[in-house]
């Protein structure tokens, strides 16, 4: 299992590497189970603010070459405007002009049917299916693993242009692309993907590319 404190980043980029993290936003209040959005208005806490605000400020040396991409969410969004106040950027990158983008969020490619994953989630099977997904790469209301990291990867890789990318999205996507990419394994709800873990893709000056699970908090107890 490949996981990496924040910290390294700036140690792969010092050596010419280029860096993209999916982001989980920061803390938020509880998602009801009964909102069919996911809680697509919450906001996140003044605790989370504060976490994303530090995470910015431990990459401020790629402040020079960053670009931010957002999930629609009004939490992802607050989460990408914090992380760039955190690099002391708000004034090009902020709430209002950081771009969003559906499919790092809700209109993920791993979801086939959005509505039967809530069903999931709304019945309390959310967290062992999603489990069972990242191990087994097919589950109800979902696309097949492989095939929907593949999308995802040729999409966000696309979309990067930067040294730095900084793309604020969801734990669920997160864990199904560090699976889909044999980054990590063995999902459990203490080890899933806590507020503002990133999955890394790690482009090297020849292009090839490497894959690291990014632990915010450093180091977090495994099971």
């Amino acid at each position: 299992m490949n996981e990496i404190p924040v910290a390294d980043i700036r140690s792969e980029l010092a050596r010419g590497n280029r860096v993209l993290l999916m982001t989980r936003h920061a803390e938020r209040p509880h998602i009801d189970p009964e909102d069919p959005t996911f809680g697509e208005n919450l906001p996140i806490t003044e605790a989370g603010t504060r976490m994303a605000l530090d995470f910015g400020a431990a990459l401020r040396d790629a402040s020079d070459s960053v670009q931010f991409l957002s999930s629609p969410l009004h939490r992802t969004r607050l989460t990408a405007a914090a992380i760039a106040r955190g690099m002391w950027l708000e004034d090009r990158w902020n709430y209002d002009t950081i771009p969003t983008d559906t499919l790092i969020g809700n209109g993920s490619y791993y979801y086939a049917d959005a509505h039967a994953v809530w069903q999931l989630f709304r019945d309390g099977g959310f967290y062992p299916r999603c489990f069972e997904y990242c191990r087994n790469g097919v589950q109800t209301g979902f696309r097949p693993l492989a095939l929907a990291t593949d999308m995802l990867e040729d999409h966000v890789i696309g979309k990067f242009t930067g040294k730095l990318g900084i793309f604020a999205s969801h734990d669920l996507f997160i864990a199904a692309f560090l699976s889909g990419r044999g980054t990590y394994s063995g999902w459990t709800e203490r080890t899933w993907v806590q507020f503002l873990d990133s999955a890394a893709i790690i482009i090297a000056p020849d292009g090839s590319r490497r894959y690291a699970f990014v632990r915010n908090r450093w180091p977090l107890p495994v099971a």
